[in-house]
């Protein structure tokens, strides 16, 4: 049997609440990746909150996939 790998992505978008990831506006979703280890990912999401620093309710997640 195979390793099983976690694949890691970035989730960015408009949340209604910024500090809940499950409050994204899905129309303004989008994912990034998939990225081989966690860190570049993690590189990917501050990236991305820092090109939308402005917008308080823009927010990127790191999430993994099977």
């Amino acid at each position: 049997m195979g390793k099983i790998t976690n694949r890691y992505w970035v989730v960015e978008g408009t949340h209604k609440d910024p500090n809940d990831q499950d409050t994204i506006d899905h129309n303004t979703e989008t994912e990034h990746g998939p990225f081989k280890d966690e860190i570049q990912a993690t590189g990917m999401a501050k990236r991305l909150i820092q090109k939308n620093i402005d917008d308080f309710y823009h927010r990127a997640w790191v999430i993994t996939k099977h």
